[in-house]
């Protein structure tokens, strides 16, 4: 442990040395640093064309090394990073440390220009924290309920709209050889996910204003509840199922309907991994509230360069007409592409994913919302496998959350 120690925090040094030392490549050039992936390498593209060539120099590595560089360059108040892609849930982190430019004046300014106002609520929200813009969002993907329409229209129902519908449906066709649901809830990621559906569209979120927990109150008792009855129709092995087993389920015809996300749609009609071709349909995912997860580029708030330029250079890559030829690569978040007919012909999910974006909601806008998430989930398992009574998982839950916020001072008192 401690040779690990030095040796990570020898590294990080020598990264800010790096970073620090790295030539000026002019007073007029952006620089930017990003994840590499698909989706960022057609955006980060887009914004060198947004401007004369050579002004705009891009950094394209993986997630966890740009999270470090940016982490060590923000704190230390270095204006060596323009513009970073951020993760929604590292945007309330860097926000709440002063490391972001806030960006509701420009936002205000190019509203009409770029078309801002075509972003959903559940997009702004991800993009915000303490009630300012902070991000262009670019990348997005949320959760959608996917379900077979043939076993559907055979049995003659309909695609379930409330919590009560999904329960109805799933237990119609829960059998021996087919379950009525996927359920996903290895921890921490896969768990937290389906609790947050749960605990918005039959209980009443997570916290009130003041970041006091309200999951153990009578609505998320209610919720949790709801996940504990549904999982009687899951497919054995539940508590161990992340994204990939339920893809799988679902594929394979082992399960008859479930959230997924929007990014796990296409393996549905995949001939060579999928026996239900054309069979699977989707919708909004039943009640509301299942999540919301939006990626985006933000400017340093230590950035010394034209920072009404960065923005109107992000607005140009995020504009509707780039993000139709970026839909190529990820969800856009722009409700107006997702209405495109090209696009909805060709990828047959999209109108389900604009109604999930419409009613979707982001994880809570809280820093440390994932320390949080890994009390929960484990309470909540204990809770659905009857391990405990739902209260007493949710109220030892409560407790040990407040414990924690407590101790990072979220509370005055």
């Amino acid at each position: 442990m401690k040779t690990s120690r030095i040796w990570t925090l020898g590294a990080s040094a020598a990264l800010l040395a790096a970073t620090l030392a790295t030539p000026a490549l002019s007073q007029e050039t952006i620089r930017i640093i990003g994840h590499r992936s698909p989706p960022n390498e057609y955006y980060t593209g887009a914004m060198q064309k947004a401007l004369p060539e050579g002004r705009v120099s891009v950094e394209l590595m993986p997630i966890d090394k740009e999270m470090e560089l940016a982490s060590i360059t923000m704190s230390s108040k270095s204006d060596a990073i323009d513009v970073l892609y951020l993760t929604d849930s590292s945007l309330k982190r860097f926000a709440a440390n002063g490391w972001l430019e806030p960006l509701d004046d420009l936002w205000a300014k190019y509203k009409e220009e770029y078309k801002l106002d075509d972003f959903p609520p559940a997009i702004m929200e991800a993009v915000s924290y303490d009630g300012h813009i902070y991000s262009m969002p670019v990348l997005t993907n949320t959760e959608l309920f996917f379900y077979r329409k043939d076993l559907f229209d055979e049995a003659g129902i309909a695609a379930p709209k409330t919590m009560d519908d999904y329960q109805n449906a799933a237990a119609k066709l829960d059998s021996g050889r087919m379950s009525g649901t996927i359920m996903s809830l290895k921890p921490v990621d896969a768990a937290l996910n389906e609790t947050h559906w749960y605990l918005n569209a039959v209980g009443d979120g997570w916290f009130d204003e003041n970041w006091r927990p309200i999951f153990n109150q009578e609505a998320g008792v209610k919720a949790i509840t709801r996940m504990k009855e549904m999982s009687e129709f899951a497919p054995r092995g539940f508590t161990s199922h992340a994204n990939d087993e339920s893809t799988i389920n679902l594929q394979q015809g082992l399960a008859a309907m479930g959230l997924q996300w929007f990014t796990r749609a296409a393996s549905m009609d995949d001939p060579q991994k999928s026996r239900v071709v054309g069979k699977i349909d989707w919708v909004a995912p039943p009640g509301g509230g299942a999540r919301v997860a939006n990626d985006g580029f933000a400017i340093s708030a230590f950035s010394s360069g034209d920072k009404e330029e960065m923005f109107r250079m992000l607005a140009e890559a995020s504009s509707v007409d780039s993000m139709i030829k970026g839909a190529e690569f990820s969800m856009p978040p722009r409700l107006s592409v997702l209405q495109n007919e090209e696009l909805s012909e060709k990828y047959r999910w999209y109108p389900a994913a604009r109604a999930a974006l419409e009613d979707g909601k982001p994880f809570p806008a809280l820093p440390d919302f994932n320390d949080v998430g890994d009390i929960v989930t484990r309470h909540v398992l204990r809770a659905v496998t009857g391990e405990v009574e739902v209260k007493a998982a949710l109220d030892q839950a409560a407790k040990e959350t407040e414990e924690l916020l407590a101790s990072r001072g979220y509370y005055k008192n």
